[in-house]
């Protein structure tokens, strides 16, 4: 396998980044279930299925765009980048509504509702959950029926555990979505599907049955978790979650094969070394915390005190990270709140950041916006003697402008509004950029002098040339090009 991989890789950088001929669908396919392997869960593989996608749009191959569309959004979410998140799953929910690949619609929903639950809105992620249910009836081939099934459960047993409510039967309601998943996985036919789904049931199962105390009932299914495990892969996600899994029980359950805190512990291990090299980071903070409570029965305190520094320093990074995506990504997430009942014959096409445009204009006054626009449309840019002083002395969007000038946390989607290309435009040239890339960007299209940037944003003019010097690297502009120029013609 390790020989494999950096040939595939070898592959990969021949046909995408040297070949001056369009990539193939069957290039496109094998590249990309390549790619799927755990190890490419990262910045590596996220920067190689971005191009795949691009490539796969270019050559108008559907079925591959929805395919790498579904990894990009769980790459991203799992990174808390869920601005991107949100852009790529409103291609992904629509690419597969007018596909007909209601499978791979009801997943997008899965992902959705997973942004909702980590932002602890479990109502709102159950009813994308229950609207993910309205269409399984649509998917007439029956194993992927099933396997759309199974991802609604999973998600449906987080939002549970993560809610833990109600309080007095949640753990109940955990046992019988994890139940439901099982009799669902073992129907499916495809061997490794098959044992990704029963893994995926057993893990959760097992992760009840504990709640509820039932120790030889989570036994029974470790061992059948733990077969799956040799189809599936031990390298793996699902691997990490079977050897924490068999951690919990030999550490509850003492009588299980003479179990200890010894046996918890290598397991516990086992699962941390899989999760490290994987960039598995919610995982292994709880297990670091769970191997820290087990040096602390065992009395040593110095072990104890770095295993709860190591879930700590995480945990920073996490709640760090997630803060500032949610943070973000709430003026989206929620602009969209009243279609979420939608059925099946509703506005299929109406997709996620038009509605969030659609309610932003009502609340800003876009009406007005709009009409300006209309009038006082930009006239091509002449001449610039120097990137300090903008192209264009008398701006006609003095609204967004005002906005920007006051740091304003509205302008983002405001200026989105006026410029609806404005995003997608620059992540065509690169896939890559941030949130605030973007934003910086804004600033530019509306020619604010680097001093008042630097002003509003309270950082040196220095930083602020520094940044622009990074966005001319990220997209591709020359030293010779003046930017206000560039971003005048976008």
């Amino acid at each position: 396998m390790k020989t494999k991989i950096p040939l595939l890789l070898l592959i990969f950088n021949i046909v995408f980044f040297y070949s001056q001929e369009k990539t193939t669908e069957k290039q496109i396919d094998s590249i990309t279930t390549a790619l799927w392997n755990s190890k490419f869960f990262n910045d590596e593989g996220l920067v190689k299925l971005t191009e795949l996608y691009y490539q796969a749009k270019e050559i108008g191959y559907e079925e591959g765009q929805i395919r790498l569309l579904k990894r990009i959004v769980e790459i991203k979410s799992s990174y808390s980048d869920f601005i991107s998140a949100l852009q790529y799953l409103k291609y992904l929910k629509s690419l597969s509504l007018s596909a007909q690949q209601y499978e791979e619609y009801t997943y997008a929903n899965c992902l959705e509702a997973k942004i909702f639950f980590m932002d602890k809105n479990y109502s709102q992620a159950k009813k994308v959950l229950n609207l993910a249910e309205k269409y399984l009836y649509k998917i007439q081939d029956k194993e992927k029926r099933r396997k759309a099934k199974t991802e609604i459960y999973i998600y449906q047993w987080y939002n549970f555990e993560k809610s833990k409510l109600p309080k007095s039967s949640y753990t109940d309601s955990l046992l019988s979505i994890s139940k439901k998943l099982y009799n669902e996985a073992v129907l499916i036919e495809n061997n490794h599907q098959r044992a990704k789904s029963v893994l995926y049931s057993t893990n959760l199962m097992v992760n009840s049955l504990i709640l509820l105390k039932k120790y030889e009932e989570a036994v029974k299914y470790l061992k059948i978790g733990g077969q799956e495990l040799k189809t599936f892969g031990e390298v793996t996600y699902l691997g990490v979650d079977y050897y924490e899994a068999k951690g919990d029980v030999e550490y509850n359950f003492k009588h299980y094969k003479g179990s200890s805190n010894d046996s918890s512990l290598a397991s516990y291990n086992k699962a941390i070394k899989i999760g490290e090299a994987l960039g598995y980071t919610a995982k292994t903070k709880e297990l670091y915390s769970k191997v820290a409570e087990i040096y602390r029965e065992k009395k040593d305190y110095a072990k104890q005190a770095l295993f709860l520094q190591k879930s700590s320093n995480l945990e920073d990074s996490i709640q760090i990270k997630e803060n500032k995506g949610l943070s973000e990504v709430k003026p989206l997430l929620y602009a969209n709140k009243g279609d979420i009942t939608e059925t099946p014959s509703q506005n299929r096409t109406l997709l996620y950041f038009l509605s969030a445009v659609a309610l932003l204009t009502i609340v800003i006054g876009g009406r007005k916006l709009y009409f300006n626009k209309k009038k006082n449309k930009i006239q091509p840019l002449e001449k610039v003697t120097s990137e300090k002083d903008p192209v264009v002395k008398t701006n006609p969007y003095n609204h967004l402008i005002s906005l920007a000038l006051k740091n304003d946390s509205s302008f983002y989607l405001t200026f989105l509004e006026a410029f609806p290309d404005f995003s997608e435009k620059l992540l065509n040239i690169n896939p890559l950029m941030k949130i605030s890339d973007i934003e910086f960007c804004a600033y530019i299209k509306l020619n604010l002098e680097t001093k008042q940037i630097a002003i509003m944003k309270k950082i040196s003019v220095r930083a602020v040339e520094g940044k622009k010097y990074r966005i001319r690297k990220k997209l591709g502009i020359s030293a010779e090009e003046n930017m206000y120029i560039w971003f005048s013609k976008l």
